[in-house]
């Protein structure tokens, strides 16, 4: 009995450390697997907080960007309108305004040279500030012109060119012996009504300005006058002043691929302006010759009879002959020019510079010119443009004494050849 229930003991205690045994494992495998899942909780947490971050902070980044964006979007639109509002101000212009032209030619302040046209930029003046003239601007307005001179201009309007406006002035084409100045009327009008917003005066000059005093007073005798194109005139005074020097005896006169040698005594105003600028109609009726061209647009007439020379040292090589004409009242006349080798000019006597030219083949003396513009040669307006019956005198048929002149070179012409042949090459 003793024996069965000591063994019943010992089983039993075996049974309970097993199950003791069971139970720690069974808590400890728990404790582990509560330790893994709370490890991958937190790494799952972590993973999460940080995508969750991550997202937030793309998010708010997208949300920055956009944001930078949209203002960035705003500021632009908002510098667009600034602009376009500063450039079309709210108002009626109140003025006009011109700026140079694309040469620095300044409206009022340039002497303007007479058969150019210039173009300045033209705008107005809206609530103080300069806006160009458009399209959009003349929907509203419109411009009359009024001439307040007793003079006027060949063109003097605003219009545009290739959009954009400008005051389009051409002065008459001549050649007058002292400034003339032109003054015309500009008026804004509103077309809703026809009512005058404003009228705005315009003054300007243009002609060629007289040769400069001080250069004038530093000759000394025998010395060249040497004509500028920039300001070509010579005065009355000047003149006076150059013969003295010279004891009144001949001085000569200079200028581009030109010489004239004459007494200058008593000579009144003139304008000296000069050019090796062809004529259109003589070439196109001779397109198969050569020829130079020497012009004097003022056609500067003197009392006394003096001697032109006329440089050809850049044709005397191209040149196998060389004949000199006069261009006037339409045809050619031919002149009796001799050739100077030492200095290589073609020498004839005259008492009026008007254009000269030299060519290779010959023209029939008289020779009328096709569609020759003989106004041109007329310098009876430049006499009216300056009012004071000084200028320079006409060329026309009904002039007598140039009616003598031209006799006199018909007559030289005849008595010998006015080809002239270089003596050497």
């Amino acid at each position: 009995m003793k024996k069965a229930i000591a063994m019943l003991l010992a089983t039993t205690t075996a049974l309970s450390l097993g199950v003791t045994a069971l139970a720690e494992d069974v808590s400890s495998s728990e404790a582990s697997s509560s330790e893994v899942s709370s490890s991958e909780a937190s790494s799952s947490e972590a993973s999460s907080s940080e995508v969750s971050s991550s997202e937030a902070s793309s998010s708010e980044a997208s949300s920055s960007e956009v944001s930078s964006s949209e203002a960035s979007s705003s500021e632009a639109s908002s510098s667009e309108a600034s602009s376009s509002e500063a450039e079309t101000p709210v108002g009626d212009p109140t003025a006009f305004q011109f700026d140079a032209d694309e040469d620095g030619a300044i409206l009022g302040e340039t002497i303007l040279e007479p058969g150019t046209e210039y173009k300045f930029p033209a705008y107005v003046t809206i609530g103080g500030q300069k806006v160009a003239i458009t399209d959009k601007l003349l929907e509203t307005y419109k411009f009359s012109y009024t001439r307040v001179s007793s003079k006027s201009a060949e063109t003097f309007k605003i219009d545009d060119y290739k959009g954009t406006y400008y005051l389009y002035v051409e002065p008459k084409d001549g050649t007058p012996i002292e400034e003339i100045e032109l003054k015309y009327n500009i008026k804004l009008v509103k077309k809703s009504d026809n009512l005058s917003l404003f009228t705005q005066q315009v003054k300007f000059s243009y002609g060629y300005t007289e040769a400069n005093s001080d250069y004038i007073k530093g000759l000394d005798k025998g010395d060249e006058v040497e004509i500028d194109n920039n300001n070509p005139v010579i005065t009355e005074d000047q003149f006076e002043k150059i013969a003295e020097i010279n004891d009144y005896k001949n001085v000569t006169l200079s200028g581009p691929s030109w010489k004239f040698t004459v007494n200058v005594t008593d000579e009144e105003t003139k304008n000296m302006v000069s050019s090796n600028a062809g004529v259109k109609e003589i070439m196109a009726q001779f397109p198969d010759q050569d020829f130079k061209f020497y012009k004097f647009a003022g056609k500067p007439s003197f009392a006394a009879t003096g001697t032109v020379a006329l440089d050809v040292e850049d044709i005397v090589d191209e040149f196998d002959n060389m004949y000199t004409y006069r261009y006037a009242d339409g045809k050619l006349y031919r002149l009796n020019a001799t050739y100077n080798e030492d200095d290589e000019t073609l020498n004839f006597r005259t008492n009026t510079l008007d254009t000269f030219l030299v060519t290779n083949k010959l023209i029939k003396d008289g020779t009328v010119i096709e569609n020759a513009d003989v106004d041109d040669d007329d310098t009876s307006s430049d006499v009216d443009e300056t009012d004071d019956g000084k200028g320079n005198p006409t060329t026309g048929a009904s002039d007598m004494i140039n009616a003598a002149v031209m006799a006199a070179i018909a007559s030289l012409a005849a008595a010998g050849t006015v080809v002239c042949k270089k003596l050497s090459k």
